[in-house]
């Protein structure tokens, strides 16, 4: 499989997936799984603006995970895949990717969200689906920047 990471990321493109992430991971493919982003023209384009020119970029729904992740198997680049939600992750880890570890690098808080690790904060709806995703054999960890060391979820 040439999925290399899955990362939750409520900013999805930002400095560090352009600068670290995906030049650790040497992805040439970025992979946004997001309805809304999916859904918006002009998201869609800010996107397109702030993504690596060198990297392609690819906007998803959830509904178009299995068919893609089917078309990306066999092709040969390393693939980031950015979501902002817990939620959607484990679609994707339903949809049969092989990879079995789940990166959480960026969760900003929010009147449902309470502090979870650092500056990273979570619902309890999304605790629980992220403690679902674990409970399923999948490495969830803490890891902001690639340098920084892996805190395991627990």
């Amino acid at each position: 499989m040439s999925i290399k990471m899955i990362r939750i990321d409520d900013r999805l493109i930002h400095g560090q997936i352009v600068t670290a992430w995906a030049k650790n991971i040497n992805a040439g493919k970025i992979w946004i799984v997001d309805d809304g982003v999916a859904k918006d023209d002009f998201i869609k384009g800010v996107m397109q603006m702030v993504a690596p020119s060198d990297r392609e970029l690819i906007i998803s729904s959830v509904a178009e995970v299995p068919a893609l992740l089917e078309k990306l198997d066999g092709e040969g680049d390393n693939v980031l895949i950015l979501v902002k939600f817990p939620y959607v992750a484990q679609e994707i880890f339903k949809a049969g990717v092989k990879l079995k570890e789940l990166n959480i690098g960026g969760m900003g808080a929010s009147a449902e969200r309470k502090k979870l690790f650092k500056n990273i904060s979570a619902s309890q709806a999304e605790k629980d689906t992220l403690k679902e995703i674990q409970d399923s054999g999948v490495n969830v960890y803490f890891q902001v920047t690639p340098d920084e060391k892996r805190t395991e979820y627990k």
